[in-house]
């Protein structure tokens, strides 16, 4: 059965979501399992043929093989200097494609055959010239069925997907991811979404940042075991891994139990620690308490209050915390819509946009109006300028400046004359220094000189 392929790939993980055609009917988005489930990691391993393992593969060669594993390549997009993976120096770009490969594979594995389009949901942060690396670099790969959809539209779509949102209407869509998040304001149009006012990012909060604070209270306990960890030893570097994977799995779990425990297993230390969901809320609020603070000032860049949005859209995996929607329900007034797996939001909605683009194939007004940000309200532009440094970046052509041929015959007499005038002058001192008297010789030699000059 014809599918699409929506692929989220975040900077710490990647999600995938297809949609079905049965005859001229689609289906409604849905993810698909990449390995255990429907999220892996953004790790890539190079193998020794030269390709690349990714997700939970990649991950578990990591410890041994760390030379060889390659994290948070999403961030150096556009960067001049590559990244060293084992011997090899590979751009960022090359990375990425290659991550997105992976999980078209692994689809059309189970899928018993390739997909009829890929849409990728990427960072608000890219700009065209980032966009444009990647498409280049999938295009190497055989892969020129894609279209690039921006995470916060990608989000906003899937919503629409699921509630009505009356055309003109504003939503304001937040992604909280694990390197950063994102807050934005869009305006429902009759195909899709357009930005208002400024969309606004940041590193913080993060899921990261609740990771660290998870396991700096289990180092505030077992310090001292900790910190005799010799990282050189196989073993030990692979307990801290495992200590950290706790923490991780730790905080996933409190956004929906009331307590979880953390196997700590280190030299000399088998044992568990505790951490109640009471504990986990008061170290993670100064984090959470930004988010809210960033989505009323995307608000207001648009000119709106929160009491002028249709909805207020929490994504990512973060979005599960229950701290979190009361936080932004206090601050804001409106209750905010978290979806039973907010992230996978971003994968669903990509997916539905290459639905679109195949169900309006040939007209006019597509899909390319909502796999780009088209128009920012009260703008005279008609496309998107995100960032200035992202712009592509264009040839630059100099026109060399006319010179005249050199006058050869011209240098040959001026090199004689140069010749000849060295050689007199050593003659006349030979003269000087075996003829005249020794005591005259330096006023000889100037009047000489003298007589030369006239």
């Amino acid at each position: 059965m014809p599918y699409v392929l929506g692929v989220h790939l975040g900077a710490t993980a990647t999600t995938a979501a297809i949609a079905r055609r049965d005859g001229s009917r689609w289906a409604a988005a849905a993810p698909v399992p990449l390995a255990a489930g429907p999220v892996v990691p953004t790790v890539l391993c190079k193998v020794q043929d030269g390709s690349f393992v990714a997700g939970e593969a990649a991950q578990r060669q990591e410890i041994a093989h760390h030379e060889w594993v390659v994290r948070g390549f999403t961030a150096r997009l556009g960067d001049d200097l590559p990244l060293l993976v084992g011997s090899e120096f590979v751009p960022a770009q090359r990375l990425v494609a290659a991550m997105v490969e992976w999980v078209a594979d692994v689809v059309a594995g189970r899928q018993g055959h390739p997909a009829e389009h890929i849409a990728i949901a990427h960072s608000a942060t890219w700009g065209p010239h980032r966009i444009r690396l990647v498409q280049q670099a999938l295009a190497q790969l055989g892969l020129n069925e894609v279209t690039m959809v921006p995470e916060p539209l990608a989000v906003a779509l899937d919503y629409a997907g699921k509630q009505r949102v009356a055309e003109h209407e504003p939503i304001a869509v937040a992604n909280i991811g694990g390197s950063g998040m994102d807050a934005t304001v869009l305006r429902r149009r009759q195909r899709g979404f357009e930005v208002v006012g400024s969309p606004l990012t940041a590193d913080h909060p993060s899921g990261q940042d609740l990771d660290d604070e998870i396991f700096a209270a289990v180092r505030a306990e077992f310090g001292e075991q900790l910190e005799a960890l010799d990282l050189a030893d196989l073993n030990q570097r692979a307990a801290l891994a495992h200590l950290r994977a706790e923490c991780v799995r730790a905080k996933e779990a409190l956004s929906q139990q009331a307590s979880a425990q953390i196997r700590v297993e280190l030299p000399g230390v088998r044992t568990e620690f505790a951490m109640s969901r009471s504990r986990y809320e008061q170290l993670a609020r100064p984090h959470l308490e930004r988010v809210p603070e960033l989505v009323l000032q995307a608000v207001q860049s648009a000119t709106l209050t929160p009491d002028d949005l249709d909805a207020v859209v929490l994504a990512g995996g973060t979005a599960r915390v229950p701290l979190l929607k009361q936080l932004v329900a206090e601050r804001l007034k409106v209750p905010p819509q978290v979806d039973v797996s907010p992230e996978l939001a971003a994968a669903c909605g990509a997916a539905s946009a290459a639905v679109q683009l195949l169900s309006t194939d040939g007209d006019e007004g597509s899909i390319s109006e909502t796999s780009v940000l088209v128009r920012i309200e009260g703008s005279d532009f008609e496309e998107e300028e995100p960032e200035i440094p992202d712009a592509p970046r264009p040839p630059i052509d100099v026109e060399p400046l006319p010179l005249e041929p050199p006058d050869e015959d011209r240098a040959r007499r001026i090199k004689i004359i140069k010749l000849s005038a060295a050689a007199v002058l050593v003659i006349v001192g030979l003269l000087l220094t075996f003829l005249w008297p020794s005591s005259s010789s330096g006023g000889g030699m100037l009047g000489l000189l003298q007589l030369m000059s006239r």
